[in-house]
């Protein structure tokens, strides 16, 4: 996706920030370190008594463990939104698809009134081929994607935050994040992670 500008007006975007994709690679690694970090009995264990700054690999937290647990999960849709998006066009340019028109209609996919989790599991892999949409290709995973989209993904990215959780509970939640990467994987071009 080429650097945002403001379209209506042709000007310098508001307070000179401009905005690109986030290094895909990297949102898919840390989807999966945080996975495998609540899989650790010793790493739960810290949670349960924090006394001194949790090492979660590329910083040491120093705040709550239930804010903790609502970065992994915030930071794990961020990776599965990010790579849908990606990955739609990806494989469009390896179909050769990724002209002006397909751009246009990538870039209009938001208009309406779809719902984020229709628009990412279904109306952008749709711009390449129906059988890519999640609610045709695992129906029953898409009903479990708009209840946590309204339940959980939703609230999370208009200011509120886990209260109490439980490590097992998100840990559930990130194997839930890694089943649509999974699916991503079915229909994406870029090879897969090692």
């Amino acid at each position: 996706m080429p650097e945002q500008t403001d379209p209506e007006h042709g000007a310098e975007p508001i307070f000179g920030l401009r905005l690109t994709n986030i290094p895909i690679i990297k949102v898919q690694l840390e989807l999966d370190h945080y996975h495998t970090l609540l899989q650790d009995d010793q790493f739960r264990k810290k949670l349960a008594n924090q006394r001194d700054p949790i090492d979660i690999g590329h910083r040491a937290w120093r705040g709550l463990p239930k804010d903790l647990l609502t970065y992994f999960l915030q930071r794990g849709i961020l990776a599965v939104e990010a790579c849908v998006d990606a990955a739609v066009e990806y494989q469009a340019a390896a179909e050769g698809r990724l002209d002006e028109d397909f751009r246009t209609a990538r870039a209009n996919i938001w208009n309406g009134r779809s719902g984020s989790a229709n628009v990412f599991y279904n109306r952008l892999p749709g711009l390449l081929d129906a059988r890519y949409m999640l609610c045709n290709a695992d129906a029953a995973l898409w009903l479990h994607t708009k209840r946590f989209y309204r339940e959980i993904r939703n609230p999370l990215a208009h200011g509120m935050q886990l209260s109490q959780p439980k490590p097992e509970s998100v840990l559930q939640a990130l194997s839930f994040l890694m089943e649509l990467m999974a699916w991503i994987d079915g229909w994406r071009f870029w090879p897969p992670i090692p």
